[in-house]
């Protein structure tokens, strides 16, 4: 598993200051530092909902190019065999979709 990016591990420590001083505040009975706690529990966590999403859009982007080159490769290594050349006698042929076919869509 890799690590963390950055902005999620700075929103993570951020949220758990917040949530200690607003903690403090409230054990302390002092409303300012209570307030300033909560204020900043929710301005952390509306931050680290961002940068999560960000995140997770970015790597799901990487994971799908991945993909796509994956199957680019397995394409070519069935080009190379012989496999893609010509229609096999009694079989069905299945068309194998470019990607100009898909933008077209």
């Amino acid at each position: 598993m890799s690590r963390a990016p950055l902005p999620l591990n700075l929103f993570r420590a951020l949220l758990a200051a917040g949530l200690g001083v607003g903690l403090t505040g409230t054990l302390l009975s002092h409303p300012t530092t209570m307030y300033g706690g909560i204020l900043a529990t929710i301005a952390t966590a509306t931050g680290l909902v961002c940068a999560t999403l960000h995140h997770t859009r970015r790597l799901t982007a990487t994971d799908r190019a991945q993909e796509f080159e994956a199957g680019y490769h397995t394409a070519l290594h069935h080009v190379a065999l012989g496999l893609l050349d010509g229609h096999p006698v009694g079989r069905k042929v299945v068309p194998i979709p470019r990607p100009h076919d898909r933008q077209a869509e």
